[in-house]
């Protein structure tokens, strides 16, 4: 496909901390990073362009991320204010959620049947309009339902909300756009952190529809940061794995972060988007070119591309 190249001469002399150029769509889980002089500082911008921010009557509150040009997944708790899809709307294209960016009014919301305080905590919404793919706008790639993120694997936590360093007493700012490395961790040590919760004869608190992921390099994931999504590179994509649901405290680290499991509920995905094709195409890839054909779905353009 081909790519249109934005930036000029006088650009990249102005902004040397960022040497990639622009480029539009080319699949799912691509990052476009360019630099923007915000107050006379150089910031990048595209490096997350699927982050959206989910606002109720006009108030950011939650996170959440483009997996096709006219849906947005997210957690479902966050939409527990109302039920009215006229009271959301959603932002995207931006770093900061004081800029103004593209914004969509949300059409329908849809939340998984099963939802509870603690599990099946996710949700899709429907936007009025589709949006138009751009350097700041584009779609993160989903797993199929056996695509599972082993342990170990280094992962990171996108979207905006208060993250903590070390233990510092006031966290940064949750109007910018924050990324934390985590560590995906196994379900039975999650479970073992948090039985102090478990109910009389709960035998686990975690099950398989959810994730767990311990901060790395000494920073901390907090409470304000719903919906956010936990995303793994392969294959030079970005996979969304997860969907931030809760945590029990900020700057906590023996209490590692819960994420709703994306591949766990593919399947379920799929029933709610209609207009999706299978494709099946080749291409390079970390993994065995077998795994590659049944590694990632990936949603975009109004399509469910199969790799």
């Amino acid at each position: 496909m081909r790519q249109w190249l934005l930036v000029t001469a006088r650009s990249l002399r102005a902004a040397p901390c960022c040497l990639r150029v622009w480029s539009w769509f080319r699949a799912c889980g691509q990052t476009n990073i360019s630099c923007k002089n915000v107050n006379g500082k150089l910031v990048e911008v595209g490096k997350w362009p699927w982050q959206v921010s989910i606002l109720f009557l006009g108030m950011s509150i939650c996170s959440g991320s483009l997996i096709h040009r006219q849906w947005v997944l997210t957690a479902a708790h966050c939409l527990q204010r109302s039920k009215d899809p006229l009271s959301y709307s959603v932002k995207m294209g931006v770093q900061s959620l004081l800029e103004n960016g593209t914004e969509r009014q949300v059409a329908r919301i849809t939340i998984h049947e099963d939802f509870t305080n603690l599990s099946q905590d996710l949700a899709l919404l429907k936007l009025r309009d589709s949006v138009s793919w751009s350097p700041l706008i584009q779609p993160v790639c989903l797993p199929n339902p056996k695509l599972k993120p082993s342990f170990g694997s280094l992962c990171w936590m996108i979207g905006w909300g208060k993250v903590a360093q070390g233990h510092r007493a006031n966290p940064q700012s949750p109007y910018s756009l924050q990324e934390v490395a985590v560590k995906i961790i196994n379900n039975d040590i999650c479970n073992q952190q948090y039985k102090f919760l478990f109910l009389t004869n709960q035998k686990k608190l975690l099950g398989n529809d959810m994730i767990c992921a311990t901060s790395h390099l000494g920073m901390d994931t907090c409470q304000s940061n719903s919906g956010n999504s936990l995303v793994c590179q392969m294959d030079n994509s970005w996979i969304q794995m997860g969907v931030v649901t809760w945590s029990f405290s900020c700057n906590r680290r023996h209490f590692p972060a819960v994420y709703t499991s994306t591949s766990y509920f593919t399947n379920w995905m799929r029933k709610q988007i209609g207009d999706v094709k299978f494709v099946s195409r080749a291409g390079p890839a970390c993994l065995s070119p077998v795994l590659l054909t049944s590694s990632i779905l990936l949603i975009s353009s109004g399509c469910l591309w199969l790799l």
